[in-house]
């Protein structure tokens, strides 16, 4: 590329870090009234002034109600049109006023619970009348009584698709860092990112749609009979009750009872305007669906057709013709936000439940100011450290590659804001994880040039060929990895589909800074800069080992090592399973001072190595602070039979910390983090992720490769696992998170050596394969030593100062680079050479 349009380069490249650095600001959310007095077309509107005035008059008669509710309760209660006073498009009414000046009013990027703290939500699941009648359909309940045993059997089969179809609604609004559990017999715990009360009542209301979608029949003479209504003394027709429709119309209808069909079928659901800037909520139903809704348009052409959702009448069209395209449309005076939250509802299924909000407690940061500390700590030490190291060891082309990735930590903090991400601490230490990842495009790059400067040509030209043939490599091996990324966000779910977000942004990233920001670095100082050559140090001069000679004992010590792995995890069996995947029992105290939760973590290690502990408050109940410890009893004393682990806690927690006085002990038994169907979505996730990197690694390369390569992939996943187990740890979200990482690490480690033997068999046709295969191993043999060196800098810096929050994930990592440069090598060449097919004239 040379210096070719340099400056329009130039002008693409800062605006795009530009745009992605703006994207930060602000970090912290902003008041309310501020930013609504900065929407304003006119600065010094008095009738803006006067509705602020009013809304804190009612904030203070009322401390519940949130600044958002306040200024649209006063608009509403003046009659006072808020579209006209301020600057924004498709404003449809007061409501998209308000939402608009709470997402300018909003921080750019929203912390985690472990960060920031957030809400709890207390939800109690209550059988409703569908769900009763689903129990008694085919007289398997014939009474009462067989009823709601039958329920009780079943409750936690219909809990856990509550669970999941609340998971959905919060995925529909980009937060996947959410905590929902089973808690005691009929209720679930809801624990979210979210700090203002604004968003607070914005989830509850997305939480508390049932989103039961019903199509019922108007009575054909609805008009006569409803002529003279009087709401005291009428009495509907058997089957049939008074609806009113909402909107300015207010019509009345006689709906029949029961639903010619459900919402049940209808697979999307999406707001769209009609011709006339109208708000309608979309919908599509899958192929059960859209024939039962030919059926029903076809059985009742010209009568109306009543679209009921949560018992609210929206619309009655008539049918005029039979509709067979499986599409229907719910008209209503909607506000944007309003049909966008019925869509995600509709979109991520009803409820078998009513659902009663029984308390809301403000929580805590789960990890204390101490661990968060730490781990920044440790991230700019690792920065500082990674920064020295590629100075040292590339010179300039060191420094070059420090500014990209200066640049990358910008453009993933951006992008996070500008997709809604949540950052949690083991995110954090993903981006500086990736800080250490992302030197390996580089790495590729700068070896490469070295490559061409051995050769005798000029520094231009390196450059020039360094990015050429490095770009194979790059590009492969991060493409494989975003498929992966990719296909888990489709198909995973909760915190697979969080991790893969964030992978996602970092793999965009790192390539973008990698092959573009540095490019044209170089490209300016060759211009300007009148760079001549290039110093760089080395691992190795002239390798020349034998890396396929050793293939046997590679094998026989992999085959050992697996088959140790796989010992230890039978032998462990549900025991290596984190609170996470099995729950456990929530202690709940009313206390009187508060201790750091590191120092109570510390104290209650012995119990369980994996205890989590958290802060929360209500400000509008009594005691209205609460010390939660979740909790296993994993200590196995002769201490445990005797007391009751409630009272062991309490114990302990009053003996070392007399000034917490810990009170009011109350157990719950509360499930996993990672339910049935979240657990089934993320295994079909990560298997489909495999196969789609299989599938381009076999277009990209050949079969064997990709064979190869999948096989590399789960040995060092069981060995890595395995070891971390043996180690006497716990398998948590984090340690997921963690293994795919490695993954991913390890594919993009894998390809490199791949990408040289496809390039080396070409140049190389007198060569044979084995031959090609260990040319090709200890050509990149300084790459892969230099990648797997700086990336483990920054995990064990991780490791040794970043807390214990996020010391298992990094601990997973430190195994995983080991194991996954270990199989880069000898395992996944040679099984390649194992299955290989000829390529060209190459000789076996």
């Amino acid at each position: 590329m040379g210096g070719k349009h340099l400056k329009l380069r130039t002008i693409v490249i800062v605006a795009i870090i530009a745009v992605f650095a703006f994207s930060i600001y602000p970090l912290a959310p902003r008041d309310f009234y501020e930013t609504f007095f900065k929407a304003l077309k006119v600065k010094d509107d008095a009738v803006a002034a006067e509705l602020v005035s009013d809304a804190k008059q009612l904030q203070a008669g009322r401390p519940d109600l949130n600044q958002a509710a306040a200024l649209l309760e006063a608009a509403e209660a003046k009659k006072v049109d808020l579209v006209p006073l301020v600057s924004g498009r498709n404003l449809a009414g007061n409501a998209d006023v308000i939402a608009m000046v709470r997402k300018e009013a909003s921080g750019s990027i929203r912390l985690g619970l472990d960060l920031n703290g957030g809400v709890e939500f207390i939800l109690e699941l209550i059988p409703d009348k569908e769900l009763l009648a689903r129990f008694a359909e085919g007289g398997t309940a014939a009474d009462r009584e067989k009823m709601e045993k039958q329920i009780a059997t079943e409750f936690n089969r219909y809990r856990e698709q509550a669970i999941e179809t609340l998971r959905k609604r919060l995925e529909s609004q980009n937060i996947f860092e959410s905590d929902i559990t089973p808690f005691g017999a009929r209720s679930v715990s809801l624990k979210a990112p979210i700090t203002s009360r604004d968003e607070k009542d914005k989830l509850l209301s997305l939480i508390k749609m049932s989103c039961k979608l019903n199509f019922r029949l108007v009575h054909p003479e609805s008009a006569r009979l409803l002529a003279n209504y009087d709401p005291a003394t009428y009495l509907p027709p058997p089957g049939y009750e008074v609806l009113e429709e909402g909107g300015r119309t207010r019509a009345r209808y006689l709906v029949a009872r029961r639903p010619e069909m459900t919402g049940q079928s209808v697979s999307k659901a999406m707001p769209v305007r009609d011709q006339f800037g109208q708000i309608k909520i979309a919908l599509e139903f899958n192929s059960k669906g859209a024939a039962d809704f030919a059926r029903v348009t076809g059985e009742n052409l010209h009568r109306q057709l009543a679209i009921v959702l949560d018992d609210k009448l929206y619309c009655a069209p008539v049918i005029q013709s039979v509709i067979t395209g499986g599409h229907a449309e719910i008209s209503g005076s909607f506000s944007n936000e309003e049909a966008q939250q019925i869509a995600d509802a509709l979109s991520a299924g009803s409820f078998p439940f009513q659902i009663d909000v029984t308390a809301v407690y403000d929580t805590a940061p789960s990890m204390g100011a101490d661990n968060v500390r730490n781990g920044i700590y440790a991230g700019i030490l690792a920065a500082v450290l990674l920064t020295l190291f590629m100075c040292i060891y590339y010179f300039r082309a060191g420094a070059i590659a420090c500014i990209a990735l200066g640049a990358n930590v910008v453009l993933i903090l951006g992008a996070m804001a500008a997709f809604g991400a949540t950052m949690t601490m083991p995110g954090i230490a993903g981006v500086i994880l990736t800080l250490g990842m992302a030197v390996d495009a580089n790495v590729l790059v700068f070896e490469r040039m070295r490559e061409e400067l051995n050769a005798g040509k000029s520094l231009a030209t390196a450059v020039d060929l360094g990015y050429e043939k490095a770009f194979s490599a790059v590009f492969d091996g991060n493409l494989t990895t975003l498929i992966c990324a990719l296909i888990l966000m489709y198909f995973g779910s909760g915190p697979v589909k969080g991790f893969a977000v964030s992978l996602s942004i970092g793999i965009v990233s790192s390539m973008f800074t990698a092959l573009c920001l540095t490019r044209l670095i170089f490209d300016y100082a060759l211009k300007y800069g009148h760079w001549k050559t290039l110093k760089m140090c080395r691992f190795f001069k002239n390798p020349h080992f034998d890396f396929l000679g050793r293939r046997k004992w590679a094998f026989l010590g992999s085959g050992l090592l697996i088959l140790a792995s796989l010992i230890v995890l039978e032998y462990k069996g549900a025991k290596m399973l984190g609170v996470d995947f099995t729950g456990g029992t929530r202690i709940s105290y009313t206390y009187s001072e508060q201790v750091p939760v590191a120092e109570l973590e510390k104290l209650l290690q012995p119990i369980d190595p994996n205890v989590r502990i958290s802060y929360k408050s209500n400000p509008s109940a009594r005691d209205n602070r609460k010390l939660e410890i979740l909790i296993r009893d994993r200590s196995g004393t002769a201490e445990s039979g005797a007391f009751s682990l409630n009272d062991r806690v309490t114990k302990l927690l009053n003996e070392k910390f007399p000034a917490l006085k810990a009170a009011d002990g109350q157990e719950t038994t509360v499930g996993g983090l990672v339910g049935a169907e979240t657990g089934k979505a993320s295994v079909l996730a990560i298997l489909l992720a495999l196969l789609g990197m299989c599938i381009y690694i076999s277009i990209r390369f050949e079969l064997s490769f990709a064979v190869a390569g999948m096989l590399a992939l789960l040995h060092d996943v069981i060995i890595a696992i395995g070891l971390y187990v043996a180690m006497g740890r716990e398998l948590s979200l984090p340690v997921v998170a963690a293994v795919l990482t490695v993954i991913g690490y390890s594919i993009n480690d894998t390809i490199v050596i791949f990408d040289r033997i496809r390039e080396d068999s070409r140049l190389m046709p007198e060569k044979s394969f084995r031959e090609i295969i260990n040319i090709a191993i200890n050509s990149t043999l300084s790459r892969t030593i230099l990648t797997s060196v700086t990336t483990f800098l920054v995990v064990v810096v991780m490791f040794c100062f970043g807390g214990i929050v996020i010391n298992d994930f990094v601990l997973v990592m430190m195994l995983g680079i080991v194991i996954g440069t270990y199989s880069s090598i000898f395992i996944a060449s040679p099984l390649a050479a194992m299955w290989h097919r000829r390529i060209g004239a190459a000789k076996q």
